[in-house]
C-alpha cells in the first residue's frame, strides 16, 4: 500500500535502528516498510484508507477484488457511495466519520456491516463487514479500515435459522446428534415437552448433552431395556451398521398414557451424525386398542351366536350324564341300606356316578372356555388339538342331526403361531354352517370331512360337506358381513372367520365341490415351535 499506511511504522522504528538493523538484530526502517506493505498486499482481507468524506486514499489488491475488481489506480479517489443504497450509504458514512474523529477509540466501536451490490454481477450481492480506526498521522481526517467478505457466514447463519425454523415447525420431538452422540440442535417441540415434564434446563436446551450416555444412565431403572435398546440403535446408525432404527415405547404419567415412536436416520454429512425423532403415536395406539376391543366384542358376539346354534344339542348332551348320575346316586343309596353291605358293588356304582358327573363338567367347562372373552394373544399351538376341541364342541349337534364328522389329520404335530380360541371359533363356525346346510337340504349322505395338509410354509385346513353346495351368485359375497342364507343367522360367522384368518397371516376361500361345499383356509407354520 501507499506510504500513508506505513508512516506510523516509520516514525516508531526510526528512533531505534539504522537501515541495516539495530543492535538487537531487528530489521531497519526500510525493511519494516517493505514487509508491512507486502503483508497488506498479500492479505486476503481488504485494507484501505478513507478520508472523512468517504473517499478512498489507499486500498490493497484484496480490497479492490472485494469491492468488485478492476485496476487499483482506478479506485483511488473514488468513494463507496455508488455501490450502496441510500440507507447503507448513510450507515457507512456515519461509521467512517466516527472512525476519523476517534469515536470508539478505546476498541469498543462496533463493526459496520454493509451489503455491497457488485457492478456487473446479475443479482449478485456481497456482505462486507467494516472495521475502522483513526489513522495514526491523519487523525480527524483519515481512518484505517479493514473489511472482509462475510457472505458465506451470513448464508450459513441464514441456513441455520431456516433449518431451526423447519425443525421448530414440526410437531415431533427432534434432536440432532453429532458423530459422538452429542446433541447439536433440538426443536421447540423437544423444549416444550421437556418444560412440561419438569426436566432440568440442560435437558430442555439439550445442546452439548450426550444422548447415548443419557440413555445408558437410565438403563438400570429400565426393566424392558428400552433405553439400552435406544442407545444401541443410535450407535448402530452412527457407526453405519444400519441405515435406520425405530422403536415404539410407552411414556406414561399419572395424568395420561402416551406412546412414542423413536426413529433414527443418518444426517448424510461427511462428519457423520444422526437425526433422532420422537413422534407421539398415542392417538394411533389408542385407536388400535379401541379397534382390538371392538374386534374382540364382535368375535365374542359371534361365539355366542354359535353357542345359540349348539344350545339344544348341548342341553341334550348334558341331560344324559346328569340323568345317569341321578340313577347311580339312587342305586348307591339303595346299596348302602342293604345288609350285609356289598362295599365293592357300592364303590363301583359311586365310581360310575362320578364318571357321569365328570362328563357333564367337561361339557360345561368346554362351553365356558369357548364363551370367555379376554385379551387375544398368539402363541405356538398344535393345530390338531384345536380341531379336536372344535369337533368336541360341535359333536352333540352333529349327533342330533345325524351328521358324521370324519377327521383326516396328519401323523406328526402341526404347530401354528395363533390364538387357540380364535382358530377353534373359525372351525366351529364352518362346522355349524356345514351341519345346518346338510340338515336343510335333507342330504342322504350326511358327512363332514376335516382335513389337514402341510404345505411349504403353511398348513391348509379343508372343511368339506355333503350338503347342497353353494349358489354361484352368492359365492363372491359369502364372506361379507350380514350375508346369510339362514333364517335365524346373523351373517357374522364367515365374516368373522375371514377377519381372524387374515389377522393371522392366512387366507380363507370357498371352492365348488362335486357333492356339497368346500371351504379352505391356511395358517402360517410356527417353525420355532416345530423345532421345539
Amino acid at each position: 500500500m501507499a506510504q500513508n499506511i506505513t508512516e506510523s511504522v516509520e516514525s516508531q522504528a526510526a528512533a531505534g535502528a539504522g537501515p541495516e538493523g539495530g543492535a538487537c538484530g531487528q530489521p531497519g526502517v526500510a525493511s519494516l516498510k517493505d514487509l508491512f506493505t507486502q503483508l497488506c498486499e498479500w492479505s486476503p482481507i481488504g485494507y484501505a484508507v478513507f478520508d472523512i468524506h468517504g473517499q478512498l486514499i489507499e486500498i490493497n489488491e484484496a480490497g479492490v477484488q472485494l469491492l468488485g475488481g478492476g485496476l487499483l489506480s482506478d479506485w483511488v479517489g473514488q468513494s463507496l457511495w455508488p455501490l450502496l443504497d441510500s440507507t447503507e450509504s448513510e450507515r457507512v458514512r456515519r461509521h467512517l466519520q466516527e472512525a476519523c474523529e476517534g469515536a470508539g477509540e478505546s476498541g469498543k466501536q462496533e463493526p459496520c456491516v454493509v451489503q455491497v451490490f457488485l457492478p456487473g454481477e446479475q443479482g449478485g450481492s456481497r456482505q462486507l463487514r467494516f472495521f475502522s480506526r483513526p489513522h495514526p498521522v491523519g487523525r480527524g481526517r483519515l481512518c484505517l479500515t479493514a473489511f472482509q467478505d462475510i457472505s458465506a457466514e451470513v448464508q450459513r447463519r441464514e441456513s441455520e435459522h431456516q433449518r431451526q425454523a423447519v425443525l421448530d415447525a414440526l410437531s415431533a420431538h427432534i434432536a440432532v446428534l453429532d458423530a459422538t452422540g452429542r446433541i447439536t440442535a433440538v426443536n421447540e417441540a423437544w423444549r416444550r415437552f421437556a418444560r412440561g415434564n419438569g426436566a432440568p434446563q440442560e435437558v430442555e436446551s439439550g445442546i452439548g448433552l450426550n444422548y447415548i450416555d443419557a440413555c445408558c444412565d437410565v438403563s438400570a431403572e429400565d426393566p424392558d431395556r428400552l433405553a439400552q435398546r435406544s442407545a444401541e440403535g443410535i450407535q448402530a446408525v452412527i457407526n453405519g451398521d444400519t441405515r435406520h432404527f425405530t422403536l415404539e415405547y410407552p411414556c406414561h404419567s399419572a395424568q395420561n398414557q402416551r406412546w412414542f415412536l423413536m426413529s433414527v436416520t443418518p444426517l448424510g454429512l461427511e462428519s457423520g451424525g444422526v437425526v433422532v425423532v420422537h413422534m407421539d403415536i398415542s392417538e394411533r395406539v389408542h385407536a388400535e386398542q379401541a379397534m382390538r376391543r371392538r374386534r374382540e366384542e364382535v368375535a365374542h358376539a359371534s361365539r355366542l351366536s354359535s353357542v345359540t346354534v349348539l344350545a339344544a344339542s348341548l342341553v341334550h348332551e348334558l341331560s344324559q350324564p346328569l340323568a345317569a348320575a341321578q340313577l347311580y346316586s339312587e342305586a348307591a343309596a339303595t346299596l348302602g341300606r342293604q345288609e350285609p353291605l356289598d362295599a365293592a358293588h357300592l364303590l363301583s356304582v359311586v365310581g360310575d356316578m362320578r364318571g357321569q358327573v365328570d362328563r357333564a363338567t367337561r361339557i360345561v367347562d368346554q362351553l365356558r372356555r369357548f364363551m370367555r372373552r379376554g385379551e387375544i394373544k398368539k402363541e405356538p399351538s398344535r393345530l390338531e388339538e384345536r380341531v379336536h376341541e372344535a369337533v368336541a364342541l360341535v359333536a352333540p349337534l352333529a349327533r342330533r342331526k345325524r351328521v358324521r364328522l370324519k377327521l383326516d389329520l396328519l401323523n406328526e404335530p402341526v404347530i401354528v403361531h395363533a390364538n387357540p380360541l380364535q382358530v377353534e371359533q373359525v372351525l366351529v363356525n364352518l362346522l355349524c354352517n356345514a351341519i345346518e346346510a346338510i340338515e336343510l337340504a335333507g342330504s342322504p349322505v350326511r358327512q363332514i370331512r376335516i382335513e389337514l395338509e402341510r404345505l411349504a410354509e403353511k398348513v391348509q385346513v379343508t372343511v368339506a360337506d355333503t350338503g347342497p353346495g353353494l349358489d354361484p351368485e352368492w359365492v363372491p359375497r359369502i364372506f361379507e358381513v350380514w350375508e346369510t342364507r339362514k333364517e335365524t343367522g346373523m351373517g357374522m360367522g364367515l365374516a368373522i372367520s375371514r377377519t381372524i384368518i387374515e389377522a393371522h397371516g392366512g387366507k380363507i376361500w370357498v371352492e365348488p365341490g362335486s357333492d356339497g361345499a368346500v371351504l379352505r383356509f391356511t395358517l402360517p407354520l410356527d417353525h420355532e415351535g416345530d423345532a421345539a
